[in-house]
């Protein structure tokens, strides 16, 4: 009987031991999972901005793009207006003189527009 005793309390004894073991090993491994969740939030915060950015790169080159047309379509209606190369090349010309004019003047309204201007 006294050995069931000392076998029990031998086996209790481990099992006090073995509890304090894992609850180093949770508290470790806690530390761990905040880490990576911490890691984890920077790299969506990361992710979102970069989306954003690339969101607005996008509209930026549609614009451009549909500035470039709204440009082709204004030199096809100059050279199909059966007004002479010289004066395509001209108001193409002007066309670009007005908008380097208007890019550095800021409040100026954008000079894309489908209006021809008069060859001079």
């Amino acid at each position: 009987m006294i050995w069931g005793y000392g076998i029990m309390g031998l086996i209790l004894a481990l099992l006090w031991w073995q509890n304090d073991s894992l609850q180093d090993e949770l508290k470790e491994q806690h530390t761990i999972n905040k880490m990576a969740i911490n890691a984890n939030e920077r790299w969506e915060a990361e992710i979102s901005k970069l989306n954003s950015e690339f969101a607005k790169g996008l509209e930026t080159l549609s614009e451009l793009k549909s500035k470039k047309e709204i440009e082709r379509v204004y030199v096809k209606e100059v050279s199909n207006n059966t007004n002479s190369c010289i004066d395509a090349v001209n108001a193409v010309y002007e066309r670009l003189w007005e908008r380097e004019n208007n890019r550095t003047n800021k409040d100026a309204k954008s000079s894309y527009t489908n209006e021809p201007i008069s060859a001079k």
